[in-house]
């Protein structure tokens, strides 16, 4: 899997950050993106998802997937969803729940110390800061929740990829003439964010 969609960094205004495995819905209001919900996904999301990935173009979601694919299965899906293993969060606006404007995903390898990051944001949504919003979650709430490191795989030219998960503190390397390879040490120190915009944690519904 790879990364999709970056620009300059944002930072998430809070102290002591609580995961998103526990506290599942977290509102941001940014001046870029205006007021988003971002929320864990669950199996019942496919069609919302599946509608978001035909609104993509064929270059976003190769980026995403390595081919130009407008779909995920149900058993995808469930994988990504979580049961034990990884999470998905989705981002929708939040005057409009019914729309997906962006999904990432953390998603264990079989030695569950490293896991994969992934993430696609909807065209019309690029370059407003919302896949740095939600990178950012993903690799608070993964470090939280004790994982040692996150590895993402993106396309050698994808360049605003890689400026991203430089600045969540990635060492890339090129393992080839076409994919870049990102790994994130996840220390185990409190996530501490700079102040940029509004949070509001809600606990579990």
């Amino acid at each position: 899997m790879s990364l999709f969609d970056t620009r300059n960094g944002i930072e998430l205004v809070t102290r002591s950050y609580l995961p998103l495995r526990e506290h599942r819905r977290v509102s941001v209001d940014h001046g870029e993106t205006g007021a988003i919900v971002i929320e864990r996904a669950t199996v019942g999301d496919l069609p919302q998802v599946n509608t978001m990935h035909r609104r993509c173009s064929p270059a976003s979601r190769r980026a995403r997937y390595h081919q130009s694919r407008e779909s995920l299965k149900p058993g995808e899906w469930t994988t990504l969803c979580g049961h034990g293993a990884g999470w998905t969060w989705l981002a929708r606006p939040a005057a409009n729940d019914g729309r997906v404007l962006g999904m990432v995903s953390v998603l264990p390898y079989s030695n569950r110390s490293s896991w994969d990051l992934s993430i696609l944001i909807d065209d019309a949504w690029q370059g407003r800061r919302l896949g740095t919003i939600m990178a950012r979650h993903a690799v608070a709430s993964t470090q939280a929740a004790g994982v040692d490191s996150l590895e993402a795989f993106v396309e050698r030219d994808n360049i605003r990829a890689r400026k991203l998960l430089r600045r969540l503190g990635a060492a890339i390397r090129f393992s080839d003439a076409f994919t870049a390879e990102a790994h994130i040490r996840l220390r185990r120190s409190t996530v501490t964010f700079a102040p940029a915009c509004a949070v509001n944690e809600e606990m579990p519904r």
